[in-house]
């Protein structure tokens, strides 16, 4: 079996002893470092990045936003996994973690002594974390090998794809760095958008509804996390449950959503794949998706059903993404129509849906 190299930092001694045992006790896992600060995990892991980086935030010797900001550079391929306690300050220190970079949260036991008594249960539960969250590097590797023989060089297109079918939904797919990157594009999205928008956010279960919430507050569209059947309306923008996948589906005269929890795809639940196969079904080619920031390549394969279909394909660049991931994915297998940066993607997005409906100019 694969080893997964996995890396802890966290400035309790107490807290990284019982990280360890639950870790090390795993055939499958290689703890490269357990350590007390950032200094010290970019030291020993300077000759070979851990698939997985937990983060205790409740640090008292550094700042826990410049940490994961550190390893989120430094490790670009590694999952990072933020652990707080489980109080009301520890479950917002989680929120603003995901915002600034992490891929996953767990939530611990509010003391460390706590933390002991409760270490079997969540060193498996850590270890349930670990495992679904991280990145099969040789698998990464193969995929990306197949992407780059089968495609051209990746370029960044001009901003001006043809116009095609009249588009009748915006889908989104966006994971590590999302929060902030859907803060800036949503609130530039006009009231009177004509499309409905559905969104994949990888996140944890929990944490969409804050994210919903927080968006709405800031957006002129409206914004919510998708309940079973919600009807997929213009000016709405629907994102999926955490844990659940969302797909898109056509039954008497309207357009609705449905929530499952099947199977993990691309190690996640909800995955962008899913949701783009059904857009793709049910919409075809008057469909515009867009991939922002995020790690992987989810949403790599549902990208090429729409553009197979007839639609647009639209992704976020390099330089404006915390990880190119999942848009440089789709850039290298030559799926994208328009490569541009987060702050021109909303009104790109605009034009073609306004170009595709007759209308150019903006609140036409």
């Amino acid at each position: 079996m694969a080893s997964l190299r996995v890396a802890v930092v966290g400035d309790s001694a107490l807290a990284r002893k019982v990280l360890k045992d639950g870790l090390s006790a795993a055939e499958d896992i290689e703890l490269c470092a357990c350590v007390g600060s950032t200094a010290l995990v970019l030291a020993k892991c300077a000759d070979a990045s851990p698939d997985v980086v937990v983060l205790d935030l409740c640090m008292a010797e550094e700042d826990w936003r410049d940490s994961l900001a550190r390893l989120r550079k430094s490790f670009p391929r590694a999952r990072i996994l933020a652990l707080a306690h489980d109080g009301t300050d520890g479950r917002a220190a989680l929120a603003q973690a995901l915002s600034g970079g992490a891929d996953d949260t767990l939530a611990r036991p509010e003391s460390d002594a706590a933390l002991c008594v409760a270490s079997r249960a969540f060193g498996a539960e850590l270890l349930t974390r670990v495992r679904s969250r991280a990145s099969i590097p040789a698998v990464a590797a193969l995929q990306a090998g197949v992407a780059r023989s089968l495609a051209p060089a990746a370029v960044a297109r001009t901003p001006h794809p043809k116009a095609r079918a009249r588009i009748e939904v915006l889908a989104i797919g966006v994971s590590t760095g999302g929060p902030n990157a859907l803060a800036e594009f949503l609130p530039a999205i006009p009231a009177d958008f004509p499309v409905p928008i559905v969104l994949v956010q990888h996140m944890p279960p929990g944490f969409t509804a804050n994210l919903a919430r927080n968006l709405d507050q800031r957006c002129q569209v409206r914004v919510k996390e998708a309940s079973e059947g919600d009807v997929v309306l213009a000016g709405r923008v629907l994102i999926a449950p955490g844990d659940f996948h969302m797909e898109t589906r056509y039954a008497e005269g309207a357009v609705s959503v449905t929530l499952h929890q099947g199977a993990p795809e691309n190690f996640c639940r909800p995955a962008v794949d899913v949701l783009f196969r059904s857009v793709a079904a049910t919409y075809g080619g008057s469909t515009l998706c867009l991939l922002l920031t995020g790690m992987g390549q989810d949403g790599m394969l549902g990208a090429e059903l729409i553009g197979q279909a007839g639609g647009i394909v639209l992704a976020q660049d390099e330089p404006s993404s915390v990880v190119w991931g999942m848009p440089g994915a789709v850039v290298r297998a030559g799926l994208a129509d328009a490569v541009l940066p987060l702050s021109q993607l909303a009104g790109e997005v605009e034009r073609c849906v306004r170009e595709s409906r007759g209308s150019y100019a903006r609140g036409a």
